[in-house]
């Protein structure tokens, strides 16, 4: 596999085709949900303390706040679909718009979906069950302490040892597992498949494609460090000035405008590389699923000959 020609041809389509710079951006609000989970705890928790008007507010707040969060998951899912159709689109086509990605990634909502489910179910299996487990120790361990009138430094000792290679075990899982489904999703979008055949299909591609698949893995994980150093950099070159502003002086009005200008602009650079980075990494493993599942050979071209001239 040629893997600078795909990475190349990757990024040609990102930047040719800014379409899919937008569901970049729309699918990548998916990875900054979670920060509204707790929030009905909150608001049970301050209901007895304040106005019952004022917990009345929260609990609509929180209500509007999990409603917007379901609409940008959906919405989410829905993008990382419609990017892999549009590259598909290109590649096949020559040519991809944001409505026909958009729809072909409604169309297959549902199935990348019940593929997110199949992805999710095997952790929250072993979750469940590495934490009894745990606890099941921790408390026979104590129990056993007492009853031998041994220190607590072994229980404490077997009980990091065993929930860090547990927690070790969880990260290398949810590796494979999210490698699946993003196989899985490819499988379901450019062949069609059901939510269970894609996982297998994403599975099977997988393991047949294992070498392959770790390299892509190396050369994100390197492009990730490389733009994070770069990001890092730019942006204390230019938050450098507006922080020695704000220690040598006493936060005049006249400064509030340039922070806020600088932290909106900072937002928006941030979101546009966020969303060209988000379809640049879609765009190569959707040109890596094709070539690994032999999807992009061109097909054969079919000779119709001539037909004989009858017979007088």
């Amino acid at each position: 596999m040629n893997y600078g020609k795909i990475l190349s041809r990757a990024w040609e389509i990102t930047w040719k085709w800014k379409v899919l710079w937008l569901l970049g951006f729309l699918a990548a609000l998916g990875r900054a949900m979670g920060s509204t989970s707790n929030t009905g705890y909150q608001v049970d928790e301050w209901s007895g303390r304040i106005a019952p008007e004022v917990a009345g507010a929260l609990a609509i707040f929180a209500c509007l706040a999990v409603i917007i969060a379901i609409a940008v998951w959906v919405v989410s899912v829905i993008a990382r679909g419609g990017l892999i159709a549009g590259v598909q689109q290109v590649a096949d086509e020559g040519s991809t718009t944001f409505g026909s990605a958009w729809r072909v990634g409604v169309s297959r909502f549902w199935t990348l979906f019940g593929i997110g489910i199949l992805a999710a179910i095997p952790l929250i299996i072993a979750a469940v069950i590495g934490a009894i487990v745990l606890v099941g120790f921790i408390l026979g361990g104590v129990s056993l302490s007492d009853a031998t009138s041994g220190g607590a430094a072994p229980i404490v000792t077997a009980s990091v040892f065993c929930g860090s290679t547990f927690c070790c075990g969880m990260v290398i899982l949810a590796i494979i597992l999210g490698q699946i489904r993003v196989y899985a999703e490819r499988a379901a979008v450019m062949e069609g498949l059901g939510w269970i055949d894609a996982f297998v299909r994403g599975w099977d591609v997988l393991k047949r494609n294992l070498g392959h698949t770790i390299v892509f893995w190396l050369l994100f994980l390197g492009l990730a460090i490389l733009i994070g150093v770069v990001i890092a950099v730019v942006v204390l070159a230019l938050a450098l000035p507006f922080i020695a502003i704000v220690a040598s002086s006493d936060l005049r009005g006249w400064l509030v405008a340039p922070v806020l200008c600088g932290g909106l602009l900072t937002l928006i650079v941030g979101a546009l590389l966020n969303a060209i980075i988000e379809a640049f990494v879609s765009a190569s493993w959707t040109l890596a699923y094709r070539e690994m599942a032999g999807l992009s050979a061109a097909p054969a071209e079919v000779v119709v000959s001539a037909p004989e001239p009858a017979e007088e």
